[in-house]
């Protein structure tokens, strides 16, 4: 793909007022167009002659000029341009330079762009460097260092490869299993750093592709503690009014799993004066009734060996059906210790080997994950 780049230009002539058209450059570079950056020198590049009057002047239009021996990019905006209009211009022939050139031939040069005033002050800046090189003696050459084995990348560059290729959950749980590292919190600062260099170096679709594997890797940690509460959901409050029993409370629960949050139990109290204020007695006994249900939920005596037995029974669910059951009969899976408690799991499960264990448990905790955002969505 060429780097150089001109195109048809309409104009009005200043000396008679007719419209022509005129082919101008608006990026030169001076390999491929070792001509015209001899006219630009010669400060003779861009000039146009009116069909109508025979008057020859500038196009006045921007120019980008591009060497890469000598490592420059030069900009010189279009007579009369004003701030904004500059940055435009050169905001946008940048973005063309970059990318015309190949993603392993750019460097961190191409981020350095110099300004000129006008098309003269660029001809003799680059007259002066072309003096400047013809003075300078080149630099011994370096003897020629023995081959040497190519280096194999860092480990989370490596790791960050093999997420970003991954096109399945189950790849990506492979790729956890195989990268434990990636599941470190400084992996997120990392990545992020690397994104920057990335940006600063002009490679924008590698800081993309850096920026979208910390997006994975965020949603993938442990979710922080949500906001608190400052309302039950009406159909929550409605459904826990209407459970009778721990059986149905349970079901509730699987329904609306931020009813075991703490701050329930003071948001319970505020409905109880409430309807005690407002006369509604049957109310405030039925609401302090399912808040002491909640209570005794929360504090079972065997919440532990109760979230390994329901874990347990997770894992060895074999189908959608199976894993419905399930859920419904341990609605304690739904709440943020189980998701941590897999999380553990699974690193356990690295630890001893068991790489097919510990992505399978890292899938089963993706999956509540996604169950209980939906539910909370659903009926917030």
């Amino acid at each position: 793909m060429p780097i150089s780049y001109r195109e048809q230009a309409q104009l009005t002539c200043p000396h008679c007022g007719g419209d022509f058209d005129a082919e101008v450059w608006l990026i030169v570079d001076a390999d491929e167009e070792p001509e015209a950056a001899a006219a630009l020198r010669r400060e003779e590049l861009n000039l146009v002659e009116c069909p109508h009057c025979g008057a020859r002047g500038p196009a006045g239009a921007p120019l980008l000029y591009h060497d890469a021996r000598a490592r420059r990019v030069i900009f010189t905006p279009a007579p009369g341009s004003t701030d904004h209009e500059i940055r435009d211009q050169a905001r946008d022939l940048h973005a063309l330079l970059v990318g015309s050139i190949d993603q392993e031939q750019r460097r961190p040069y191409l981020t350095d762009v110099d300004i000129t005033q006008d098309m003269s002050g660029l001809a003799l800046l680059l007259r002066r460097l072309d003096a400047r090189r013809a003075t300078t003696p080149p630099p011994p050459t370096p003897p020629t260092p023995p081959p040497s084995p190519a280096a194999e990348p860092p480990p989370l560059l490596a790791a960050v490869e093999a997420l970003l290729a991954a096109d399945t959950d189950a790849e990506l749980e492979r790729v956890l299993a195989q990268h434990p590292e990636l599941l470190e919190p400084s992996a997120l600062a990392t990545l992020t750093q690397l994104a920057e260099v990335a940006v600063a170096q002009g490679e924008h679709e590698i800081a993309q592709g850096l920026r979208n594997a910390r997006e994975l890797l965020a949603r993938m940690q442990p979710r922080p503690a949500p906001e608190q509460l400052t309302a039950i959901p009406p159909a929550a409050l409605q459904e826990l009014l209407n459970a009778h029993s721990d059986a149905e409370l349970e079901q509730v629960i699987a329904r609306h799993p931020l009813l075991l949050r703490p701050e329930i139990d003071q948001l319970l109290e505020g409905e109880i004066e409430t309807a005690l204020a407002s006369g509604a007695d049957r109310l405030a006994q039925l609401l302090a009734s399912r808040r002491e249900m909640l209570v005794a939920f929360r504090t079972a005596p065997t919440p532990d060996a109760d979230l390994e037995e329901a874990i347990e029974a997770l894992l060895v669910a074999d189908d959608e059906e199976t894993i419905a059951q399930v859920l419904d009969q341990y609605p304690l899976l739904l709440s943020e210790a189980a998701e941590q408690a897999l999380w553990e799991f699974a690193s356990e499960a690295r630890a001893g080997g068991d790489d097919e264990l510990a992505r399978h448990a890292i899938a089963c905790r993706e999956m509540l994950r996604r169950v209980r955002a939906g539910l909370e969505e659903g009926h917030s």
